[in-house]
C-alpha cells in the first residue's frame, strides 16, 4: 500500500509507491523558497537511502521535468526477477542415460551422495544482477524468483524438494544425475558387464552392484549389496551387506571373501569365505574354509560339504557330509568364527605392511586400529555367549550320509566319524 509523507509547512509531500518500489516528490507552488535541508529531513523521515542514482535514470529516459505541483521520482528500484539459476553439486555431463549400463571407467569419475545430502540449489549472483542491490531503504533485494510447484515436479524418484532453503537433497545413497527432461533423478545401483573387465581390474562401488557375466581375477570392494551373475573364479571380494552369487565360487583363496551381510550361491569350491550372518547354498562347500557367525544352511535334498573347514556360529545343516577320497572334513559350531577369521586376515596384512614401515606408516595406524576394534566386538561376542539364554541352542544337522573321516565339533566337544552313517544330529551339551 502507496504511504505518503508531507513536511509541517504542507509545501512537500513524499510518496512511496509499491511496484516499483519508489519515492516521489511533488513540490507545491507557493511562492516560497524551499529549504534543500527540508527535502532531506523528508527523506529521511520516510527511512529512504538508496536508489537515488536509478531514479536520476529513469527520469531522464523519460524525459521528465521538475516542476510544481507534479510528481517526480527521487529514489527508485529497478527489480530483476528472472536471474535465479538452478546450481548443481555433481557434474551433470558424466551420467547421461544412465538406464543403459556403465562402463568401470565411468564408475570411477562418479561421486557418490548419502542420503540427507544437497545436490543442488537455487542461488543467484548479485553481482551479476542487472537490477537494483539495495531497495530504497538500502535493504539487499532477493532477487530469486523459485516456483515451488515446479522445483517439486524436477524432483525424481528418491529425491526430494527442500521448499524453505530451495534445494535438493537424496532419500538415500548414490549417483545423482540428470535425466533427458531435466528432472535431478538418482542413480541407486550399478550394473556391470564382467566381459568387459579387464584381469586383475580393481573395482570400488559405493552403492548396490550388479556383475552381468562370471567375474575372474577381480578385486572388488562393494559397500552396499552385490549380485554376480554368474561365477566367481579367483578373486578378492569385499561386501558391505549382503552377496548373491548364481553360480560357483572357485579357487577364491588368495585374499578370500568377506560379506558382511547373507552370503547366497550355489557351490563353493577350494576359497576362503568368511561371513557375517547367514550361508545358505545349493550343492557343494568343497575343500574351503566357510565360515560365518550365524547359519550355515544347504539344499535339504542335494547340498554336501565335503572337505575343509566349515565353521558357524549358530547351526550347519546339510544333505551329505565327507569327501569322496578319505581327505578330511571338519564341521564346526564355534563362537564367532568371523571376527576370528577377520582378525587373522587383518594381521597378516599388518606384517605384510610392516615390512616397509616408513612407506606403510599411515595404512599401519588405520589398520592397527581397525583391529582393535574388532578385537573389542569379539570381546563382546564372548560376553554375549557367556549370558545367553539356554533355549539358544547350537546344532549340527546332516540329513543323509556322513563319509569319513568326519570331524565333528560344537564348542568344547568333538565327534570323530570313522565309519559310514546316516542321518547324524549334533546338539550343544552343557
Amino acid at each position: 500500500m502507496d504511504k505518503t509523507y508531507t513536511n509541517k509547512e504542507g509545501n512537500l509531500i513524499l510518496e512511496i509507491r509499491d511496484e516499483p518500489l519508489s519515492a516521489w516528490l511533488t513540490i507545491k507552488k507557493t511562492g516560497k523558497l524551499i529549504d534543500e535541508y527540508a527535502i532531506i529531513a523528508l527523506l529521511e523521515e520516510a527511512g529512504i537511502k538508496s536508489g537515488f542514482e536509478e531514479a536520476v535514470e529513469y527520469a531522464q529516459i523519460h524525459s521528465l521535468e521538475k516542476e510544481f505541483d507534479i510528481p517526480f521520482p527521487v529514489a527508485m528500484c529497478k527489480k530483476d526477477e528472472n536471474k535465479t539459476i538452478l546450481r548443481y553439486k555433481f557434474n551433470p555431463d558424466i551420467l547421461t542415460a544412465p538406464e543403459m549400463e556403465i562402463s568401470y571407467q565411468t564408475l570411477a569419475k562418479l561421486k557418490v551422495f548419502k542420503a540427507g545430502d544437497t545436490v543442488a540449489e537455487y542461488s543467484h549472483n548479485i553481482f551479476e544482477q542487472k537490477g537494483s542491490i539495495y531497495n530504497i531503504f538500502g535493504e539487499l533485494i532477493d532477487a530469486s524468483s523459485v516456483d515451488p510447484e515446479q522445483a517439486i515436479a524436477l524432483a525424481g524418484e528418491n529425491v526430494a524438494y527442500d521448499v524453505q532453503n530451495c534445494t535438493y537433497y537424496l532419500l538415500k545413497d548414490g549417483y545423482p544425475y540428470v535425466d533427458e527432461e531435466g528432472h535431478i533423478s538418482l542413480l541407486d545401483s550399478i550394473t556391470l558387464k564382467a566381459s568387459e573387465l579387464p584381469s586383475d581390474t580393481i573395482i570400488s562401488c559405493p552403492i548396490d552392484l550388479i556383475i552381468e557375466g562370471d567375474l575372474t581375477y577381480a578385486n572388488l570392494h562393494c559397500d552396499a549389496n552385490l549380485r554376480i551373475e554368474g561365477e566367481v573364479h579367483s578373486c578378492s571380494i569385499e561386501c558391505k551387506k549382503d552377496m548373491l552369487v548364481t553360480g560357483d565360487i572357485n579357487a577364491s583363496s588368495a585374499k578370500g571373501i568377506i560379506v558382511w551381510g547373507n552370503l547366497e550361491c550355489s557351490s563353493i569350491h577350494n576359497s576362503y569365505i568368511v561371513c557375517l550372518n547367514n550361508i545358505h547354498f545349493t550343492n557343494k562347500l568343497e575343500n574351503s574354509t566357510v565360515v560365518c557367525d550365524g547359519e550355515i544352511i544347504g539344499a535339504p535334498d542335494r547340498s554336501e560339504i565335503c572337505g575343509g573347514l566349515t565353521q558357524a556360529g549358530e547351526s550347519i545343516t546339510a544333505f551329505q557330509a565327507g569327501s569322496y577320497n578319505n581327505t578330511i572334513t571338519e564341521i564346526e559350531i564355534a563362537i564367532s568364527p568371523f571376527y576370528r577369521n577377520l582378525l587373522l586376515i587383518l594381521t597378516k596384512d599388518l606384517i605384510r605392511l610392516k615390512e616397509n614401515k616408513d612407506i606403510n606408516a599411515t595404512a599401519i595406524v588405520d589398520l592397527e586400529n581397525r583391529i582393535q576394534n574388532y578385537e573389542i566386538l569379539l570381546d563382546d561376542k564372548l560376553n554375549q555367549f557367556l549370558n545367553r539364554e539356554q533355549k539358544d541352542t547350537k546344532r549340527i544337522s546332516i540329513q543323509d550320509i556322513s563319509r569319513p573321516p568326519i570331524i565333528y565339533r560344537i564348542l568344547k566337544h568333538s565327534y570323530e566319524i570313522n565309519k559310514r552313517e546316516k542321518k547324524i544330529e549334533f546338539i550343544e551339551k552343557e
